[in-house]
């Protein structure tokens, strides 16, 4: 494109130059920014018929015999020619200078101006530059007698003709498709995008090729019937997207009409969607995230809207009023489906919950009216087997329920719980944030994050009896670990034949991290005080432990210290801990001192 400039003319009046405009340049551009392919020729040729077809009727009310033929061959030196006419409203001469030749000039204006038109005849037209150097109209206007035709070229130079043979009012484009093109848009592909774009026109559209006749547009349709099954809308649904559904939801509004089908396999909330989204019977996008709501990722909708305002390219809507209003009608209807199974088909709602558990669960988190609808029929990990959300709501109304955030701290606590609380393992994604919820959607419910301040509700107090016996052994303990900053603390529990229980202290990670080399001495002029959290870790002492009570007996002080080291690491083992340079070093000392005192019989 050249730019416009102004110079000075005799007397120093400015002179005014035109834009020159490189038609090339700006296939190239509707080809790189505006479409997401050249398919879209298709579709703008089918847009364009349509339009004409409806013209007609507003301008004959009785003419009802509408319909578009499509011719595809090749020629004898191979190239393709593609074929579409119409017996619409056609062009006069003059409206074929005004609307043909004018880049950007819609077809419906002035007079043929109605709302119900979505294509641009001058730009749909432009998009066939995309397959072809040259396209060539014919075209008679339902106004006159003369036919005229409009050959134009992609260097942007055009011609118009009259008509040399009379013409059926209405209009023909023949497109002789690039070598390239040609290739890519076989017959089938053709046919198959045809099919795509417009399989829910209402006028017939047939055609015809080198393989035979057939119609592009004879679909079941299932909401254009008075009645039909719920099977053959599955089915409907099945043929479209060529997999199996577990439900289907209708979607009715005003100028909309379809159905979400629900997947009956596992998906992702990061997935995109696969959609069918028509205006005005005609394909506009397969993405859907402008209409249909994120929560919803486990459906594939089809729908018909006939309100909403198309984007330049006719791939998306423009944002604006009627958009959201019919987003908001298509999540009422999903949400209105969701809520009549919970109270008239609880059974299936769970089995859906079950199916999109972690994906419903990632969204949950998020929505209220998701987490609302969904966390009853969630389901989690607990020591009672998988639970509901509605069952752990039940059971925090008589037993005190918990939940570890993290895998390795609900395996560790696991073995102590028994049957008269309940543990929850949320240490899978979403379920601890979902847990925490709890308490600002269900007020009175209390569900707790299981932490080391909770095993004393879990860890009985030895009698006093008990406590005086193992007194020794305590301290001596104490005495033992005092270097690696874990205290010890004498409780009774089950199972009994657990000896000790390890929990880690808040300041763990910095013992582990800064204590064993490496940082060490790096650290060493730090005060590490303020990143406590008040708490050291704990070797809870199992007073009904068999091994326990014998080792409160040994009047030998080395080796009680060496054992209760050895409880100590043997405890951090069982609960899956990670040993540090220290703890190794006392395992393998104390294994070599056990193998010792076997081998020379001391007890």
């Amino acid at each position: 494109m050249g730019t416009t400039k102004k110079g000075r003319g005799k007397g120093g009046a400015a002179e005014d130059f035109s834009f020159q405009v490189d038609l090339k340049g700006i296939i190239r551009l509707l080809s790189e920014n505006l479409y997401s392919s050249a398919d879209v020729f298709l579709r703008e040729l089918l847009q364009n018929a349509v339009d004409a077809i409806e013209a007609r009727r507003a301008q004959e009310p009785d003419f009802t015999n509408g319909k578009i033929w499509i011719a595809y061959h090749r020629e004898s030196d191979g190239q393709a020619v593609l074929i579409f006419s119409d017996n619409g409203i056609g062009l006069s001469c003059e409206e074929i200078h005004t609307f043909l030749s004018v880049i950007g000039q819609s077809s419906k204006r002035g007079e043929m101006r109605r709302t119900g038109y979505i294509g641009q005849f001058g730009i749909g037209l432009l998009s066939c530059f995309l397959v072809t150097d040259e396209i060539l109209v014919r075209s008679r206007s339902i106004r006159e007698q003369q036919g005229f035709q409009w050959l134009g070229r992609s260097d942007g130079t055009y011609q118009v003709t009259e008509e040399s043979k009379e013409l059926k009012p209405g209009t023909e484009v023949t497109l002789k498709l690039s070598r390239k093109m040609g290739t890519r848009y076989g017959e089938e592909r053709v046919i198959e995008l045809l099919k795509e774009y417009g399989f829910l026109i209402r006028v017939p559209v047939e055609f015809e090729g080198d393989e035979g006749h057939r119609r592009i547009n004879d679909a079941f349709i299932p909401w254009r019937q008075s009645f039909c099954s719920g099977e053959e809308i599955m089915r409907f649904g099945e043929l479209m997207f060529e997999e199996k559904f577990f439900g289907v939801v209708p979607l009715v509004g005003e100028g909309l009409r379809g159905y979400a089908f629900i997947s009956d396999h596992q998906t992702s909330a990061a997935t995109m969607g696969r959609h069918k989204i028509f205006l005005k019977d005609m394909l506009i996008t397969e993405d859907g995230k402008e209409l249909i709501p994120k929560w919803a990722f486990f459906t594939h909708c089809v729908l018909n809207a006939q309100n909403l305002t198309p984007m330049a390219s006719r791939e998306g809507f423009v944002s604006d009023h009627q958009l959201a209003k019919t987003r908001n009608e298509i999540e009422k209807a999903l949400f209105d489906y969701f809520v009549s199974l919970s109270q008239y088909d609880v059974e299936k709602l769970k089995r859906l919950t079950l199916i999109h558990n972690a994906a419903i669960k990632s969204l949950a988190v998020e929505n209220e009216q998701v987490y609302k609808l969904f966390f009853p029929f969630l389901t989690f990990v607990t020591n009672m087997g998988d639970l509901t959300g509605l069952q752990i709501l039940q059971a925090a109304k008589k037993l005190p329920v918990y939940y570890c955030a993290q895998i390795d701290d609900y395996r560790r606590v696991l073995p102590l719980v028994g049957t008269a609380r309940v543990m929850i393992n949320a240490g899978y994604i979403y379920d601890t944030k979902l847990l925490q919820l709890l308490r600002h959607y269900y007020q009175g419910i209390r569900v707790e994050m299981f932490d080391e301040t909770s095993y004393g509700e879990l860890l009985e107090e030895p009698s006093s009896e008990m406590s005086t016996e193992l007194e020794g052994l305590v301290s001596a303990a104490e005495w033992a670990l005092d270097s690696l900053r874990c205290s010890v603390v004498l409780k009774q529990f089950e199972p009994a034949d657990v000896p000790a229980l390890y929990v880690a202290g808040a300041d763990s990670f910095l013992n582990s991290s800064f204590g064993n080399g490496g940082f060490s001495e790096f650290m060493e002029g730090f005060d590490l005080g303020e990143f406590s959290c008040g708490y050291a870790a704990k070797l809870y002492l199992n007073a009904r432990n068999p091994l326990v009570r014998r080792l409160a007996q040994i009047q030998d002080p080395v080796m009680t210290e060496n054992m209760a080291q050895v409880l100590y690491v043997h405890a951090m083992l069982a609960g899956h801990y990670t040993l540090g340079e220290q703890e190794k070093e006392i395992l393998n000392r104390g294994l070599i001192q056990i193998i010792e005192y076997g081998l020379g019989g001391n007890v």
